[in-house]
């Protein structure tokens, strides 16, 4: 049974026109009674709020209980239930009043109780939130609630409902706050509560949302097209009415009766028009061609169809532009055809869908947020339970979290896609093939070996597009791809890459740690059997022997390292195995590697003190025992770091003194380590390196260029940039920027670039002072 009646009202303008203007309680009881049946639990719901806010006043002057009870018309008007309703008029009572929530639970039972919980704001940063930022304490305490209302909504999807509704209020009275507040609510509505009443299908709440956001963060560019359409209103509305009547005359020739459809003209809202102005590029309004649309409402699915027909066989369709969500709903349920047609160079876009899918459209369907024991009901909410993701992993950073459904699970667009079989589904636009994978599952996701799109064989991360056929063939291995989880666009792949990857590189560490080590000792640590392959082993003697530090906690920074060879020096180097003394030949791969230094050390005898050696090298900062030389880094073709990343250093031949660097989460350096190979400890380092430039004319000959690029590299110069023009057929100015690494003074360099180059070199200059600007 209903709690609510169809509402009075009309339109859900005409509603928000009369809550914005409220000045009394009385005035606001008016309007919900008008709006909804006021059952005694409603009354009661009432009595408590008005008794609890009496004397608080809003920032515009009227009594407070104005709030609550415009944000239950609003709930009411779009079909919110009695516990809704209920919730709507209490949701501030806990947060700002002496009623506490058990009083709630004790009046209005669990259902209202729980709804109500989940809307009261976190007023407080409690000690066990970590991710406090003293310089903006309010976004902390916002991700927190933001995190709170929709972990809650997991469970209840009507809490969403009532806290949009909240914010829609908000936004009608936003003038009475100074200008900063209005401008942060509005961004943060427009990032947040516009994106959630679009996943909840309440596309007219979603479009005020964004239009009374748009008013406030652009002002000049919301007053730009006001003026616009006000100037135009009249010649568009002539052509859209002149369009629908011909509409009109032709369902009626088709055998449509009054009564059996219903036609509705708008022009496009000023939020909507800006958007598309951004998107296309366009320098004024009359660029944007779809500025009118009409809307025919039916009664029957079959009949839409039926419309869809005779629209295009009369008029010319842009292709493009076609959409059937009859047939492929959007995820949150939206159900409508969308075609674009030309009609005497004006060109309409065409809406057609049913009463019923109107009214789920416009205001979301509460079918939809029924609440059952067993968690979210209706198909068109899934989208909610890729919060589950984001909730299990963002308890120490609930800002990371807020950022992350921003971007990840509400701000999107949506494409279709369909398995082989004809299984379809939604995936955020520019998803790769992967993220399909994972949607099927994550096993598919980690073995996944290839992609078929369209019968085409393709790789993993290629882009789909809506209405692909995606088939995912399976190896036989797991193969995280680590590389590409910034290409992924679902949640839930990103977030299991995540969680793989933060699992393999503390186990890297783990290994890269007993490899350095090993390195820095000369030989292993205890048995040569227990390698980085046996790095759990490896830990759980430490701890035996009293060291406290762990493996992946030490190699974070090179005083972990430091602190981490202390204490094996003292607590496990005096206590030899006097009756372990195996031959060399017994330490295999790894005892090669390490037999080329020739220290000679013996396995199990205590050693003096060993101070770590500091090598600056080009871009790096190496750590190892002061008996092994490094005089080189080099780069693998494999991976290719750049500043920045997370990188190890390994010595593939002890005898040519030069390390190997990759990136953590490389294949060949994965391998590399659980063989066992030599490791030091390196870092990137802070020096900044001056940059310098030269402009020479490299002259008629092919190889010229290459010439004096190869004399630079002889010399110790890292080219940065090459940049040459044309003048004529016999010289070429070139403009090159290097960083000089050599022996040599700068100075004296610059003479021997001049000496061989003569007259060709024309410039010689540090761009240093500029990088600093």
């Amino acid at each position: 049974m209903r709690d609510s009646k169809s509402p009075h009202y009309g339109r859900l303008g005409e509603i928000l026109e009369l809550v914005k203007d409220i000045a009394s309680p009385d005035e606001a009881f008016n309007v919900l009674k008008n709006t909804t049946i006021i059952t005694p639990k409603i009354q009661e719901a009432l009595d408590l709020a008005t008794r609890y806010h009496k004397g608080q006043k809003r920032k515009g002057g009227a009594p407070y209980i104005t709030h609550p009870i415009s944000v239950a018309c609003i709930v009411a008007f779009c079909g919110g239930d009695e516990a809704m309703v209920c919730a709507s008029l209490l949701h501030d009572v806990v947060e700002d009043t002496p009623c506490n929530l058990e009083e709630i639970l004790d009046k209005f039972g669990e259902d209202v109780a729980n709804l109500v919980d989940a809307l009261t704001k976190i007023t407080e940063i409690r000690k066990e939130e970590l991710a406090f930022d003293p310089e903006n304490p309010h976004l902390l305490l916002t991700a927190l609630t933001f995190r709170k209302i929709l972990v809650s909504a997991i469970k209840d999807p009507r809490a969403l409902v009532v806290k949009v509704s909240d914010r829609l209020h908000n936004m009608l009275t936003l003038d009475a706050l100074p200008r900063d507040k209005q401008i942060r609510i509005s961004k943060e509505t427009m990032a947040v509560y516009a994106p959630i009443a679009s996943r909840l299908g309440m596309s007219t709440i979603k479009n005020e949302l964004e239009d009374k956001c748009f008013y406030y963060i652009y002002p000049q560019e919301y007053k730009g097209i006001q003026n616009y359409l006000e100037q135009s209103k009249q010649a568009l509305f002539l052509k859209l009415n002149q369009f629908a009547g011909k509409l009109e005359k032709m369902f009626y020739e088709a055998g449509f009766s009054e009564g059996d459809f219903k036609i509705a003209t708008r022009i496009k809202r000023p939020y909507s028009i800006y958007l598309k102005m951004q998107r296309k590029g366009a320098a004024n309004k009359d660029e944007i061609l779809d500025l009118m649309a009409v809307r025919v409402l039916v009664k029957t699915p079959l009949e839409c169809y039926k419309i869809l027909g005779i629209v295009h066989l009369r008029f010319k369709p842009i292709v493009s532009r076609f959409k059937d969500h009859i047939a492929l709903p959007k995820e949150n349920g939206y159900q409508t055809i969308h075609t674009t047609i030309f009609d005497e160079s004006s060109i309409y876009e065409v809406q057609i869908r049913t009463f019923d899918m109107h009214l789920g459209a416009e205001y979301g369907n509460s079918a939809h947020w029924k609440y059952k024991a067993g968690g979210v009901e209706s198909e068109h909410l899934k989208w909610l339970h890729n919060l589950q993701y984001q909730s299990e992993e963002s308890q120490e950073n609930p800002q990371e979290f807020y950022e992350l459904v921003q971007s990840d699970v509400l701000y999107r667009e949506d494409i279709t896609v369909f398995s082989p079989s004809g299984d379809s589904y939604t995936l955020p636009a520019e998803s790769i093939a992967l993220d399909f994978a994972y949607m099927i599952h994550s096993e598919l996701g980690d073995k996944a070996k290839t992609a078929f799109v369209n019968n085409n064989e393709v790789k993993l991360n290629v882009k789909l597009k809506s209405g692909d056929v995606v088939k995912i063939i399976k190896g036989d291995t797991s193969n995280p791809r680590f590389t590409w989880i910034n290409q992924l666009r679902t949640t839930r792949a990103k977030n299991h890459l995540e969680r793989l990857q933060k699992n393999r590189l503390k186990e890297i560490d783990a290994k890269t740690m007993v490899n350095i080590l090993n390195t820095i000792f000369e030989t292993p640590i205890f048995r040569p059997d227990i390698g980085p392959k046996q790095y759990a082993t490896f830990e759980k003697k430490l701890t035996e022997h009293g060291v406290k530090i762990g493996l992946s906690e030490a190699i974070k920074s090179i005083e972990g390292v430091k602190k981490l060879v202390e204490q094996i020096q003292e607590k496990v180097q005096r206590h030899p195995n006097p009756h372990h003394h195996p031959e060399p030949k017994q330490f295999g791969f790894f005892m090669k590697n390490l037999m080329q230094f020739k220290f000679g050390r013996v396995l199990g005898l205590s050693t003096s003190h060993i101070g770590l050696k500091k090598c600056d090298l080009d871009h790096f900062i190496v750590y190892t025992n002061p008996n092994i030389q490094i005089r080189q880094v080099l780069f693998n073709d494999c991976c290719h770091p750049k500043k920045g990343d997370d990188i190890v250093a390994i010595m593939p031949k002890a005898k040519e003194h030069k390390v190997v660097v990759h990136t953590k989460v490389c294949k060949n350096a994965y391998s590399d380590i659980d063989v066992g190979l030599p490791m030091v400890f390196i870092s990137w380092s802070k020096k900044e390196r001056e940059l310098f430039k030269i402009i020479i004319y490299i002259g008629s000959a092919k190889d010229s260029l290459l010439q004096v690029l190869n004399f630079l590299i002889k010399n110790s110069c890292d080219i940065v940039k090459v940049q040459y023009a044309s003048h004529g057929k016999y010289s070429t100015s070139c403009e090159i920027l290097f960083e000089y690494t050599g022996k040599r003074e700068i100075g004296e360099f610059n003479e021997i670039l001049t000496q061989k180059y003569k007259d060709r070199l024309t410039e010689f200059s540090s761009i240093k002072d500029a990088y600093q600007d």
